[in-house]
């Protein structure tokens, strides 16, 4: 299944190219193609197509590539705006995908998009191949969407089901597994043995320069990809990981540090809640890019799951409120007011994880080994003072 937001987007690609290329035939030789067929002169499909100057569509007749093109526009659209995020959420409602084999929460995902996407694209094929040399009426567009759903329902559902999603998984799989195989690791410029774990207050900059210091340092960067390696190490969808990861829903989802730390929570114990799951599973995650050298880690209480590892550097972004305030607004156009009440949320959110996690306070400077202020230091800065700190360390 795709990991992150690039390959979830290939794969709706992958499905779309294949799925078009299916309704395209299963509507000109299945639905219509004795019609065609029996075009004066025509010996085939195709040549009955050729003959009527093409297929009628939007008052005209075009060629089969304009119409697969148009198509495959429409669909793609569709189905990354609509059908894979609301597919997701249906199938939740159904399935819990933290219990539910991942075969039978797929397939339930599969069910849900055909039903949101066939009749969505039929009613667009409705309007797209509706016969406007005679007088438009609603109620005929209406009746030709119904038909279009009652002949594409079946094949939409069987063909996605037992065909298309198969070879679209396994297209998908000889693709990005071999990428995955034969990627190579990032080669750090320098101090190649550090593992750099960062925490951040919400709208300090702390997450852009933690990147541009993996970037600078040639370390590897682990944020947003720990919740599709999550996803994918505990059979959960990357959406689910991202809406549950450090926003426990109720007070035993994640039970207190020394709990956690006695090892009687264990992945053996069948009561875990989802969270607790999602943390103990990003808890080894964790080390084992420890195990790795040269990486920058941001958040998930890192510095404290790595105390006692060699070559570890924790160092905390932090800033005055109004900054942050600032910030935020920059980044997402609201008042002052709101960015003021999503800040003190966040952090609020942060620091209770924190605490219920290790014990400890939440951006207090004793738990880390540098404590930095972006709203006195530039990007720049900040990192030039941390790379200092690791030559400084060496030598």
């Amino acid at each position: 299944m795709p990991q992150n937001q690039f390959q979830r987007m290939m794969f709706a690609l992958i499905t779309v190219v294949i799925t078009v290329h299916g309704y395209v035939f299963y509507s000109l030789y299945v639905i219509n193609g004795s019609y065609f067929s029996s075009i004066e002169g025509a010996t085939s499909v195709i040549s009955g197509i050729n003959i009527q100057g093409g297929v009628y569509a939007f008052g005209h007749y075009l060629p089969i590539w304009a119409v697969i093109l148009i198509e495959f526009c429409l669909a793609y659209t569709l189905e990354n705006l609509l059908g894979s995020p609301c597919s997701f959420k249906l199938a939740c409602k159904v399935f819990n995908p933290a219990e539910t084999h991942h075969m039978i929460f797929e397939t339930a995902i599969i069910c849900a998009t055909v039903g949101i996407m066939c009749p969505a694209m039929s009613f667009l094929a409705a309007w797209m191949y509706y016969p406007y040399y005679a007088r438009f009426s609603i109620v005929t567009l209406f009746a030709n969407w119904l038909k279009l759903v009652c002949f594409n329902f079946p094949f939409a559902y069987f063909s996605q089901l037992f065909f298309i999603q198969p070879l679209v998984r396994t297209i998908f799989k000889a693709i990005f597994v071999r990428e995955k195989q034969t990627e190579s690791k990032p080669q750090p410029a320098a101090a190649p043995d550090y593992i750099i774990t960062v925490g951040r207050e919400f709208c300090s900059g702390g997450a852009e320069t933690a990147r541009k210091l993996a970037e600078k340092l040639g370390y590897k960067y682990v944020d947003k990809e720990l919740i599709d390696r999550t996803a994918w190490e505990l059979g959960m969808l990357p959406e689910y990981v991202e809406q549950k990861e450090e926003k426990p829903s109720g007070y035993f989802d994640i039970p207190p540090h020394w709990v956690i730390s006695s090892g009687w929570y264990s992945d053996n114990n069948l009561t875990m809640s989802d969270n607790m799951k999602i943390v103990n599973a990003q808890r080894q995650i964790i080390r084992d890019y420890a195990d790795q050298s040269g990486v920058v880690i941001v958040g998930r209480t890192a510095d404290q799951i790595l105390q006692g590892y060699p070559n570890v550097l924790s160092v905390f972004f932090h800033a005055d409120e109004d900054k942050r305030i600032q910030r935020c607004q920059e980044l997402s156009s609201c008042d002052k007011d709101q960015a003021q009440k999503a800040i003190r949320e966040m952090d609020h959110l942060r620091s209770d994880y924190y605490h219920t996690i290790t014990g400890k306070k939440w951006g207090s400077e004793n738990n880390y080994d540098m404590y930095l202020d972006l709203g006195e230091l530039s990007s720049d800065e900040a990192i030039e003072q941390i790379i200092d700190r690791i030559h400084h360390t060496e030598s």
